[in-house]
């Protein structure tokens, strides 16, 4: 668990300060360190003060008004403080407390314009850990460090996950015996089972049983969590080393990208593999953790236009869902061959 310095606490107010207060603290009991997210409900109490509410009650006309629109703003702002009121929504629900618990139907989805992840080719994620399996210290200093770093990297282009979901796992949160990771508390307050292959099991075991680790399996110093910061730091790193290169802040490659790689290099193998889309999108979003399927079937369109030879199969499945939108890839990802 997280050392007491690391959390950090605000003076929530309103009639729901102490719901509040007590939602944190349960979520941190379970060893979330919940920061961002007590930010935002800090941000949420005080909005609150503007609406007369009986006590340790979210009305639906303030969960509402909160998820409302402000002007210029993005839809992923909009749905991130959706995510903080239904969070503490469902969590009052639970505990008994009158509480309104908005419904997805109550905001607009993500815009596709506003998602441009990059997708690796195949060749570049050879590319990618070679340059990480071959540093020897002259990008990373520190032999336990870089063995580290290649079980991370390996989780989360082989698993899909969030590096958030990677950097606080801990040795209970692994099921040997069925090759499962059970990752708690994610994002939208979703925990899950992610099954890994027989290899990448061997790998994380190779990893447990030889590095010396107090709570978190990947932890740079003590009982701390490994940085995200420091994970997208050596990654850039590791990109220039490998080629692969960088098209500036916010343009990616990003880390996340790995993860939306791994979703789209599933639905082109299942595609080939003749597997019906109707039964695999639904696992695929089951995996990944989405809150509904709308998050996972933009991945439809990028396999889509990555591979124009499979094309044909989607839009007969699902062709009312690919609308024609660029996404950013090396240029010679349609005609490399695989």
């Amino acid at each position: 668990m997280p050392t007491q310095q690391l959390y950090r606490d605000y003076p929530y107010v309103g009639e729901l300060a102490h719901v509040i207060s007590l939602y944190i603290a349960e979520k941190r009991a379970v060893g979330a360190l919940f920061n961002t997210e007590a930010k935002s409900l800090y941000r949420f109490s005080r909005f609150s003060l503007d609406y007369l509410l009986p006590k340790d009650t979210l009305t639906e006309e303030l969960a509402k008004a909160w998820i409302e629109r402000q002007p210029d703003e993005k839809d992923k702002t909009l749905h991130q403080r959706y995510s903080t009121v239904k969070g503490l929504a469902e969590y009052m629900h639970r505990m008994g407390y009158s509480a309104y618990r908005p419904l997805t139907g109550d905001l607009p989805r993500l815009s596709l314009k506003d998602f441009t992840p990059y997708i690796f080719t195949y060749s570049e994620v050879l590319r990618f850990f070679a340059a990480l399996d071959s540093d020897e210290g002259r990008i990373m200093r520190g032999k336990r460090v870089r063995r580290m770093y290649r079980v991370v990297f390996r989780l989360l282009y082989c698993c899909g996950l969030r590096v958030s979901e990677a950097v606080e796992l801990t040795n209970e949160d692994i099921l040997w015996n069925e090759n499962l990771l059970v990752i708690r508390d994610s994002k939208f307050g979703k925990s899950r089972y992610v099954p890994m292959s027989d290899e990448m099991t061997k790998i994380l075991k190779s990893y447990t049983d030889t590095n010396h680790y107090d709570t978190y399996l990947f932890s740079a110093s003590g009982d701390r969590p490994l940085f995200e910061g420091s994970v997208y730091s050596y990654y850039r790193k590791v990109l220039f080393k490998a080629g692969i290169s960088h098209g500036g802040r916010g343009k990616g490659p990003r880390l996340h990208d790995f993860r939306h790689t791994f979703s789209v290099h599933c639905l082109q193998k299942w595609v080939r593999l003749g597997t019906p889309l109707s039964s695999a999108l639904p696992r695929l979003s089951t995996y990944l953790g989405h809150v509904d399927m709308a998050a996972t079937e933009k991945y439809l369109r990028l396999t889509a236009e990555a591979y124009p030879e499979i094309s044909e199969t989607l839009s007969r499945e699902y062709g009312n869902l690919i609308p024609k939108e660029a996404f950013v890839a090396n240029e010679n990802y349609a005609s490399e061959n695989y």
